[in-house]
């Protein structure tokens, strides 16, 4: 006998109950069954035979390498004994990871953190960051690659920087612009916002959960604007994008 069959002979497999069917099927059988279904029926048998044998053996296939022994098998005796099949997470993108934003996260994990909305405008992000501080509180850094609409941004070396987080910009937002900075103020969707242009400046909130500001490191930002919504989120977008881009994108956030 070979090694294959014998391996799935000694399989044990609690199967269920068979159901009594043989009523039922007694039942079926006397009664003639409509021309319709007969001909469909009579049709399938008309097929060539080696299509009736390809879908016999998928069926085989699909049960016997459901069960892990039976699937061992089938490998060994198709020669790969050494293949490991197996699931793996998703691995988060690293892209941006010089800008030191947080742990690298998939956006699903980010949402389960965080109540994240995505601009529809530019879509799901090209890498995702999370910190999440004791203090602070969380959050959410989202990177966008350059493109078409996004040109690159030397501040970020990328298309897009958005950023999520609980929070208000307008207790420090006079004090960390330079005075070559220009800020507008404006209102997104109803909310109070500022857009910063021209000079490179600098980037600070206050966290809701502490009420202290937070100053980021001297990292230079270039245009940016501050949503800060009736949620409680503070949505920042920063790129080398026009008021009026930038205001598009926050009012497409969801």
């Amino acid at each position: 006998m070979p090694e294959l069959e014998r391996e799935l002979r000694e399989l044990r497999v609690e199967w269920p109950d068979t159901p009594d069917l043989a009523a039922a099927v007694a039942v079926r059988l006397s009664a003639a069954p409509p021309a319709a279904a007969a001909r469909r029926r009579w049709r399938w048998l008309d097929r060539p035979a080696w299509q009736l044998g390809v879908a016999v053996t998928a069926a085989l296939i699909a049960v016997v390498m459901a069960v892990p022994p039976a699937r061992s098998a089938v490998l060994e005796f198709l020669g790969l004994r050494s293949v490991k099949i197996e699931r793996q997470e998703p691995r988060p993108s690293r892209f941006g990871s010089e800008l030191a934003l947080g742990t690298p996260v998939t956006l699903e994990r980010a949402r389960e953190r965080f109540p994240v909305v995505i601009p529809e405008a530019v879509g799901e992000p090209d890498s995702v960051y999370l910190d999440e501080h004791p203090a602070f509180g969380t959050r959410v850094d989202m990177l966008y690659r350059a493109g078409p609409g996004l040109p690159r941004a030397d501040s970020i070396g990328a298309g897009l920087l958005v950023t999520e987080v609980r929070a208000t910009a307008e207790p420090v937002i006079e004090k960390t612009i330079g005075g070559a900075s220009k800020l507008e103020r404006l209102r997104v969707g109803g909310d109070p916002a500022y857009f910063i242009s021209g000079a490179q400046h600098g980037f600070a909130y206050v966290p809701t959960e502490s009420g202290n500001p937070v100053f980021e490191d001297q990292r230079l930002a270039g245009n940016t604007l501050l949503v800060e919504r009736a949620d409680g989120l503070l949505l920042r977008i920063e790129g080398k994008v026009s008021r009026d881009q930038a205001v598009r994108i926050a009012e497409s956030a969801r």
